[in-house]
Protein backbone atom coordinates (compact mmCIF):
# COMPACT_ATOMS: atom_id res chain seq x y z
CA UNK A 1 0.00 0.00 0.00
CA UNK A 2 2.86 2.35 0.88
CA UNK A 3 4.38 1.94 -3.07
CA UNK A 4 0.72 2.94 -4.70
CA UNK A 5 0.59 6.25 -2.12
CA UNK A 6 3.88 6.88 -2.87
CA UNK A 7 3.47 6.96 -7.00
CA UNK A 8 0.05 8.79 -6.18
CA UNK A 9 2.21 11.33 -3.59
CA UNK A 10 4.24 11.74 -6.73
CA UNK A 11 1.55 12.14 -9.43
CA UNK A 12 0.09 14.98 -7.66
CA UNK A 13 3.43 16.81 -7.13
CA UNK A 14 4.06 16.73 -10.72
CA UNK A 15 0.74 17.25 -11.84
CA UNK A 16 0.97 20.03 -9.08
CA UNK A 17 4.37 21.77 -10.48
CA UNK A 18 2.72 21.57 -14.56
CA UNK A 19 -0.16 23.73 -13.31
CA UNK A 20 2.31 26.25 -11.94
CA UNK A 21 4.66 25.72 -14.64
CA UNK A 22 1.84 26.39 -17.06
CA UNK A 23 0.51 29.17 -15.47
CA UNK A 24 3.75 30.94 -15.88
CA UNK A 25 4.19 30.05 -19.43
CA UNK A 26 0.39 31.56 -20.20
CA UNK A 27 1.80 34.54 -18.01
CA UNK A 28 4.85 35.39 -20.40
CA UNK A 29 3.12 34.54 -23.91
CA UNK A 30 0.47 37.10 -22.69
CA UNK A 31 2.76 39.81 -21.95
CA UNK A 32 3.47 39.66 -25.57
CA UNK A 33 0.10 39.21 -27.16
CA UNK A 34 -1.61 42.24 -28.45
CA UNK A 35 -5.90 41.88 -28.47
CA UNK A 36 -6.43 43.90 -32.08
CA UNK A 37 -10.00 43.93 -33.59
CA UNK A 38 -10.99 44.79 -36.67
CA UNK A 39 -14.84 45.68 -37.89
CA UNK A 40 -15.71 45.27 -41.45
CA UNK A 41 -14.98 47.84 -43.52
CA UNK A 42 -11.58 49.37 -41.12
CA UNK A 43 -8.25 50.19 -43.22
CA UNK A 44 -5.40 48.06 -42.15
CA UNK A 45 -2.08 47.62 -43.68
CA UNK A 46 -1.10 43.69 -44.15
CA UNK A 47 2.45 42.85 -44.00
CA UNK A 48 3.54 39.84 -46.63
CA UNK A 49 5.50 37.01 -45.69
CA UNK A 50 8.17 35.55 -47.97
CA UNK A 51 5.66 32.95 -48.87
CA UNK A 52 3.60 35.64 -50.66
CA UNK A 53 6.11 36.80 -53.41
CA UNK A 54 6.62 34.70 -56.28
CA UNK A 55 9.61 32.29 -56.66
CA UNK A 56 13.02 33.91 -57.11
CA UNK A 57 11.50 37.62 -56.65
CA UNK A 58 11.60 37.83 -53.14
CA UNK A 59 14.24 40.21 -51.43
CA UNK A 60 14.38 41.16 -47.79
CA UNK A 61 14.85 44.68 -48.72
CA UNK A 62 11.38 45.09 -50.76
CA UNK A 63 8.53 46.96 -49.76
CA UNK A 64 6.45 44.46 -47.20
CA UNK A 65 3.43 46.23 -45.92
CA UNK A 66 0.73 46.82 -48.70
CA UNK A 67 -2.08 49.11 -47.67
CA UNK A 68 -4.35 50.26 -47.13
CA UNK A 69 -6.40 47.45 -47.60
CA UNK A 70 -9.92 47.25 -46.39
CA UNK A 71 -11.52 44.58 -44.11
CA UNK A 72 -14.25 42.13 -46.24
CA UNK A 73 -14.96 39.29 -43.45
CA UNK A 74 -14.27 38.47 -39.93
CA UNK A 75 -13.32 34.94 -39.83
CA UNK A 76 -12.61 34.55 -35.93
CA UNK A 77 -10.75 36.59 -33.60
CA UNK A 78 -7.60 35.87 -35.42
CA UNK A 79 -8.40 35.65 -39.02
CA UNK A 80 -9.45 38.54 -41.59
CA UNK A 81 -10.50 38.66 -45.19
CA UNK A 82 -8.87 41.83 -46.99
CA UNK A 83 -9.36 43.04 -50.14
CA UNK A 84 -6.26 42.49 -51.98
CA UNK A 85 -4.94 44.44 -55.17
CA UNK A 86 -4.97 41.15 -58.71
CA UNK A 87 -1.10 40.86 -58.62
CA UNK A 88 -0.89 39.45 -54.82
CA UNK A 89 -1.17 35.95 -55.09
CA UNK A 90 -1.52 35.00 -51.91
CA UNK A 91 -4.59 34.02 -49.60
CA UNK A 92 -6.73 37.15 -48.63
CA UNK A 93 -7.05 35.50 -45.15
CA UNK A 94 -4.83 37.33 -42.85
CA UNK A 95 -3.26 36.41 -39.53
CA UNK A 96 -4.51 39.37 -36.81
CA UNK A 97 -0.50 39.18 -36.27
CA UNK A 98 0.20 40.19 -40.11
CA UNK A 99 -2.31 42.97 -39.73
CA UNK A 100 -1.58 47.26 -38.62
CA UNK A 101 -4.35 49.17 -38.54
CA UNK A 102 -4.45 52.18 -41.22
CA UNK A 103 -3.94 55.48 -39.74
CA UNK A 104 -4.57 58.48 -41.97
CA UNK A 105 -2.60 61.38 -43.07
CA UNK A 106 -4.46 63.57 -40.61
CA UNK A 107 -2.98 62.00 -37.78
CA UNK A 108 1.11 61.42 -37.11
CA UNK A 109 2.12 58.33 -39.40
CA UNK A 110 4.44 54.92 -38.23
CA UNK A 111 7.40 55.53 -39.78
CA UNK A 112 7.34 51.31 -40.72
CA UNK A 113 4.67 52.13 -42.85
CA UNK A 114 5.48 51.98 -46.81
CA UNK A 115 3.41 53.51 -48.68
CA UNK A 116 4.65 51.71 -52.38
CA UNK A 117 2.82 48.60 -53.45
CA UNK A 118 4.92 45.45 -54.83
CA UNK A 119 5.10 45.88 -58.74
CA UNK A 120 3.18 43.79 -61.15
CA UNK A 121 4.63 41.28 -62.95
Amino acid sequence: MDFVANVSHIHQRVHDNLQVSSAKYKEAADRHHRDVQFSVGDKVWAVLTKECFPPHEYNKLKARKIGPLDILEKINANAYRVSLPSHVRCSDVFNVKHLVPFVSHDEPEDSRTNLFLPRET
